[in-house]
């Protein structure tokens, strides 16, 4: 009987062990095919600076919260989403700016490869520009007017 029992706790820890692998590489995984599915990478804007109205005009226009600043995501930020926890700051920004560029420099465009393309230059974004840059990305695609 403890044979039976030994062999079945075998079994179990090497399940959880490749549940635990699944978990751990899977959204590395799923980052890497994204990213592979964009043809290149948005390039920054060619407006050099704005100021600072103008970019807090952005910022809460793109239904940003708090002050400007850009917290970098990880592949393993996708379970914050199961989890339903709040945006991180710059993520709405970062996602408009991965929208836009994924219109026309996707491989693939069917919704899911859509979803996961989209979460990667996400994440690529706030990993490789700042803050200001995605402001002003966002700008050149908005095409702001401020008003004096």
């Amino acid at each position: 009987m403890s044979w039976i029992y030994s062999q079945f706790f075998k079994r179990l820890v090497v399940v959880l062990c490749l549940i635990m692998l699944v978990l751990l590489g899977c959204p590395w995984l799923l980052y890497m095919y994204g990213l592979s599915n964009i043809t290149g990478r948005p390039e920054p804007a060619k407006i050099v600076t704005l100021t600072p109205e103008t970019k807090e005009l952005i910022w809460m226009d793109l239904r940003e919260q708090g002050p400007i600043r850009l917290e970098p995501l990880t592949p393993y930020d996708i379970y914050s989403l199961l989890l339903d926890k709040p945006d991180t700051a710059g993520v709405r920004i970062a996602w408009y700016v991965a929208r836009n560029y994924n219109q026309d420099h996707l491989q693939d465009r069917r919704m899911l490869y859509w979803h996961i393309s989209g979460e990667a230059l996400t994440i690529w974004l706030t990993r490789n520009w700042s803050a200001d840059k995605l402001l002003t990305k966002a700008r050149e695609i908005r095409q702001y007017k401020v008003k004096p």
